[in-house]
């Protein structure tokens, strides 16, 4: 472990030297991430962190995110909010991707229950129908049902049962035409309103 710590100290002083270009730090990103071993994303995070580098390329601030948003759901989703607001809807919804994609070490069933308790504003609520309703999202497995979810815990059950549940097979007796049907009933008359 000592000799694994000081190889990694190593490489970041290497990778962080004064005589560098300050454009370089780009390619550094991008390669960190981009040849990341067994997907370990420490040594890409670390040099981001380390350095702080102004990053000018497109590629590597999705790189820079890509990394984020694997490690921590809720990270990447302020790392979204402080970046420019032309850049902020293309990264949310590369966050809502990532989330939601089965990757290997992770539970796709965690990332996602993070996603959908995020604070979101109303901005980012539309962002969020749009894209996996209407958008590239709309082909992701599991994103009518991160949306009905979405809905369903902030009070919105009867825009989720307006929605065509996912068909998927009943766990523990419950499914999303079960579980629609049960919140429309503890509503009550309020549904009908």
């Amino acid at each position: 472990m000592k000799r694994l710590c000081l190889h990694f100290q190593t490489s970041l002083q290497y990778l962080t030297h004064p005589s560098l270009i300050p454009t370089f730090a780009d390619e550094i990103l991008i390669v960190l991430v981009k040849h990341a071993k067994q997907n370990d994303l420490t040594l890409a995070l670390a040099y981001y962190y380390s350095v702080l580098p102004a990053l000018t390329q497109q590629a590597a601030i999705e790189s820079l995110f890509s990394a984020v948003a694997r490690t921590s759901v809720t990270e990447a989703f302020y790392f979204c909010r402080i970046q420019s607001e032309h850049a902020q809807e293309h990264l949310f919804e590369m966050l809502i991707a990532l989330a939601l994609a089965n990757q290997p070490n992770t539970s796709t069933a965690e990332r996602s229950l993070e996603l959908v308790k995020l604070p979101m504003t109303k901005q980012e609520e539309a962002w969020f129908e749009n894209y996996l309703l209407r958008g590239e999202g709309r082909s992701i497995q599991t994103g009518k049902a991160a949306l009905m979810m979405r809905m369903i815990g902030t009070g919105k059950v009867l825009e989720a049962s307006a929605l065509k549940g996912p068909t998927s097979r009943a766990i523990g007796g419950l499914d999303w035409n079960s579980l629609i049907a049960t919140a429309n009933k503890g509503l009550g008359s309020r549904a009908a309103s």
